[in-house]
């Protein structure tokens, strides 16, 4: 698969990859130069427990886990964040 870099130094990655690869805009990525030409680009991958929210497609919030279980302590930061907002 071929991409361009534009002219602010960006490269996109594939939507079928994004799609499959369940990537969105916010992920963290690492790139390594290996030679000069050759690179390896890997997702950053979050210490176990750590969480994100993104928005979904939709708009909808997406809770992201990397180790892939919420907590309960978890559940309870992410309660306390959401009522101190709509309160």
């Amino acid at each position: 698969m071929t991409m361009r870099l534009n002219e602010r130094g960006q490269i996109g990655i594939p939507k079928p990859i994004r799609d499959s690869d369940h990537l969105c805009a916010g992920d963290a990525f690492n790139l390594v130069r290996l030679t000069p030409g050759h690179y390896l680009l890997s997702k950053h991958q979050e210490p176990a427990g750590h969480f994100t929210v993104a928005a979904g497609a939709d708009g909808l919030p997406v809770i992201r886990v990397a180790s892939g279980v919420i907590t309960s302590e978890q559940v309870k930061y992410l309660e306390s964040q959401t009522q101190s907002v709509h309160s």
